[in-house]
């Protein structure tokens, strides 16, 4: 099944969260491992009314928490048109809240509302991408590979990875690219490394000159053979919900986006398997 995933929660981590919400999401855990997925989404969707129900920060907290959560839980179920719905009502309520609060907010809250709208409203684009066609690449330079668009590699498939000189979780899926990319190019699999300009961006060519060389370093320091690419500007990133990095798309043989990397690495070798073993 196509999945894709959504990017890191705020708070996120074990015991950071309210009390009573880790254990509504602990709660709707068992369920599917219980293999009781309605009664599973059943109790995110409580919580997710009951949450906006409460017009304070708390509730838009929850909120988020939950909205990040819950199209997992859809998505298992093969239920994508019901994500992305739910998605819709929140990445309105998100870009609300976000317009009121550069208005009145402090620095902290404008930026912690920002990024919920930019979080949220990527994981709806990633989900409405799921099965569709990929939208085509824009690359300005090429540090390793040969030249490439997603329309001549149609045939083949597609492992496109956007990533970032100072995203620390980049540099760490750069040995499992290249394991992918030597066990599995003989068979059909192209992996693309995209990335853009960020500590320059719209910055002096002397700049992006610089960061270039960062770029090209991280490249010759991981000996990296697969295709590199560095994009003009976000556009390609925001078009594959990829404002968050390292985001990952797998394209099948006809270009169609098959997969969202959510984490699980045997995951992702299952549908490049699927993928290599399908005729176009």
């Amino acid at each position: 099944m196509s999945s894709a995933t959504p990017a890191a929660t705020e708070p996120s981590a074990p015991g950071q969260l309210p009390s009573q919400l880790e254990s509504i999401l602990n709660q709707a855990f068992r369920f599917q491992q219980e293999g009781k997925m309605d009664h599973a989404m059943s109790t995110l969707e409580s919580a997710l009314d009951e949450a906006r129900e409460k017009p304070d920060e708390s509730g838009a907290k929850t909120r988020f928490v939950l909205a990040m959560m819950l199209p997992q839980y859809y998505l298992t179920s093969g239920a994508v048109d019901k994500a992305v719905l739910m998605l819709d009502a929140e990445v309105s309520f998100a870009s609300e809240r976000l317009k009121a609060i550069k208005s009145t907010g402090t620095t902290e809250q404008k930026q912690y509302a920002n990024r919920v709208f930019v979080e949220l409203r990527d994981y709806r684009t990633r989900l409405k991408l799921l099965g569709q066609p990929a939208p085509e690449i824009e690359v300005k330079e090429w540090m390793s590979g040969a030249p490439a668009t997603l329309a001549t590699l149609r045939g083949q498939v597609v492992l496109l990875e956007f990533w970032a000189t100072w995203c620390k979780p980049c540099e760490q899926m750069f040995p499992k690219l290249k394991q992918l990319d030597e066990e599995y190019g003989a068979r059909g699999l192209n992996v693309i490394a995209l990335t853009r300009h960020y500590l320059a961006y719209r910055g002096t060519p002397e700049a992006q000159a610089d960061e270039l060389i960062l770029m090209r370093k991280m490249v010759s320091d991981h000996a990296l053979t697969f295709r590199v690419g560095v994009s003009e500007d976000e556009r390609t990133q925001d078009l594959y919900g990829a404002a968050g990095v390292p985001t990952m798309a797998i394209i099948d043989r006809g270009g169609v986006v098959r997969h969202f990397y959510d984490g699980d690495e045997e995951r992702v070798r299952q549908i490049v398997e699927s993928c290599l073993s399908e005729s176009v």
